[in-house]
């Protein structure tokens, strides 16, 4: 019974197998999943929990501010406190020592700071020279004994405002048990006269930051900066001496802004001043006395701009070139070509070829014929404009001919004082001098004997005046001794001041 029953349990079961297998087989899927899902549960509840949050936002970070306009930027013309680089200056020889007739013939071509292929000193030298006496490239001991003399002259006579005082610079005489200086010029000369004073400095190489007169070059600045108006004119309005003022305050302001590493400050200004200029200008023509175009020139102010342009254009200021092709087409249009002689203007001013202005009261007194002053101030003009990535030789130049005999005729005036014979000319030997060095040859080696000869014996050395020039000369009414001082500083820093046109030669 028992065993029937076993075998018939047994044959049951396998009968029904396949269901028990399936159920097996279901039962065991489902302990399985059981255990896998406990497996997982245990697994994450072991992983590192992450804390979703927001991006935190960035640091606190202070902004920066905003840059301050350009006054506020630390400027040597307006700070005191500067930092300077350690400087040797160069001290007056006392006695003079050495070859007087020293010349290096190369140092001024050395440079590679400024290159400019259309104007002043392109390569190889520069827009100027290496500045500051016979070490820098020129010059000799008397001519730099002289130099230093005259600077501090002006330097003794620079007013507490930084100017120059045509007609006050006796007030600030250091001596008070000796003469006062005479010599006034017109007080409507000022803002030139403090251009050119600056100049003498710049081109001795005392900037607003640097050398044994930055104090006074700082003040002079500051000075011109202050006069200036707000359409950018250096000085106010006084006739025709307007233009002459604003072109030489121009020019400083040029050298300067340059020569100090072209501080945005100085670079506004110039670029004021510059804008006088060029709305001044003829259309298709040059300058003369008015701030308005009315189509008249001169040769004399139209110097004066081409100078304070190229300068400009040497401290980064962009001019449009047909700015001096239509000025050397004046220039042209004036000369003479069977001589080279440039006259003054058309009109009352003599036309093509005709002899130098004067003032009325000194025509006889300084005869024009003593003079190829608008001849220099063309040759001068024509050389800083020479587009050196053409001409490399002067003979080369395509107005060769032209500015050959333009050499001769200066060469044969060369400079002497003869207050008697009526030949002091300050403005003419000034443009001459640097017209006949950037020619150089048996034309500059005669002339600058004659402008040392001229000028060297008749420096005054006594008390108040001592280091000044008497102003003698067709201009020297005007520009008193001031002027005459600045001008023969400026000559006798020839040798270093700007760079040659065409290089060494």
């Amino acid at each position: 019974m028992t065993d029937s029953t076993f075998q018939e349990t047994v044959a049951d079961q396998i009968e029904h197998a396949p269901y028990l297998l399936v159920s097996i087989a279901f039962h065991f899927m489902v302990g399985l999943i059981l255990a896998g899902m406990a497996f997982l549960r245990v697994q994450e509840s072991e992983a590192p929990i992450i804390e979703m949050i927001a991006t935190p936002p960035p640091p606190m970070v202070e902004e920066d501010e905003i840059p301050p306009e350009p006054e506020e930027i630390v400027e040597p013309v307006m700070e005191p406190t500067l930092v300077e680089s350690p400087l040797q200056e160069v001290t007056e020889p006392t006695e003079i020592t050495g070859d007087p007739d020293f010349q290096s013939d190369n140092a001024p071509f050395d440079a590679t700071a400024f290159s400019n292929v259309a104007g002043i000193g392109g390569p190889p030298g520069g827009l100027y020279g290496q500045r500051g006496g016979p070490s820098s490239g020129g010059g000799s001991a008397p001519t730099e004994v002289a130099v230093g003399k005259a600077l501090r002259w002006l330097a003794d006579h620079q007013a507490p405002d930084g100017s120059w005082d045509s007609d006050g610079f006796m007030d600030f005489d250091r001596l008070a048990d000796q003469p006062s200086c005479d010599g006034a010029g017109s007080p409507v000369n000022d803002v030139g006269l403090t251009g050119l004073s600056l100049l003498a400095f710049l081109g001795h190489g005392d900037t607003t930051s640097q050398g044994k007169y930055r104090e006074n070059v700082r003040a002079g600045i500051t000075f011109l900066r202050q006069v200036q108006n707000d359409s950018g004119l250096y000085g106010e309005e006084v006739g025709n001496a307007t233009l002459y003022n604003h072109s030489i305050a121009t020019l400083a302001m040029a050298e300067a802004c340059h020569l100090g590493g072209n501080s945005p400050i100085l670079k506004r200004s110039l670029k004021k001043g510059v804008g006088v200029i060029l709305r001044a200008r003829n259309p298709y023509g040059a300058w003369r006395y008015s701030l308005e175009p009315n189509g008249d020139n001169d040769t004399s102010i139209t110097g004066w701009m081409v100078f304070a342009l190229k300068a400009a254009e040497g401290a980064g200021v962009a001019i449009d070139h047909a700015v001096f092709r239509d000025a050397d087409a004046w220039l042209t249009s004036m000369t003479d070509p069977t001589n080279g002689r440039t006259g003054y203007a058309f009109g009352e001013g003599g036309g093509p070829g005709s002899r130098p202005s004067r003032p009325r009261h000194e025509v006889e007194r300084f005869p024009a014929e003593h003079s190829e002053a608008l001849t220099a101030v063309a040759l001068l003009s024509r050389e800083f404009m020479t587009d050196t990535s053409k001409v490399k030789r002067w003979k080369d130049h395509p107005q060769y001919a032209s500015l050959a005999k333009q050499a001769d005729l200066i060469a044969s005036k060369v400079p002497l004082w003869d207050e008697e014979g009526g030949h002091c000319d300050f403005y003419y030997w000034y443009y001459a001098t640097f017209a006949m060095n950037q020619w150089g040859g048996r034309h500059w080696t005669s002339w600058k004997k004659a402008m040392e000869k001229a000028l060297l014996p008749h420096q005054r050395t006594d008390g108040n005046f001592e280091g000044s020039w008497d102003p003698i000369g067709p201009w020297g009414k005007d520009g008193g001794r001031v002027y005459s001082t600045a001008m023969g500083a400026l000559m006798l820093e020839v040798y270093y001041r700007y760079a040659k046109v065409l290089g060494a030669r």
